[in-house]
């Protein structure tokens, strides 16, 4: 399985349409080949997040809302 699949298919972000579109745009990025530091960076905590799945919550406790945030700004998120 490929990240990308692996972000899609582990990442638990499809509950809303506000996840799907984090989930979908970060996936995009996986198939960038030369990613921003931005992005590089997105990517990374995307990683991390799929590593942290296995672990207390505790062990990083703002890790998702803070992959969200990066995520949103990136991708220019408009609340509605």
């Amino acid at each position: 399985m490929t990240p990308k699949e692996e972000w899609l298919r582990f990442s638990g972000w499809d509950s809303s349409e506000h996840g799907r579109w984090l989930r979908d745009n970060i996936a995009s990025l996986f198939d960038l080949e030369n990613p921003t530091p931005a992005q590089r960076h997105i990517l990374h905590m995307a990683s991390l997040r799929l590593t942290l799945e296995d672990l207390p919550a505790a062990a990083y406790p703002n890790q998702e809302a803070e992959l969200r945030t990066l995520a949103e700004a990136e991708f220019n998120w408009k609340h509605s």
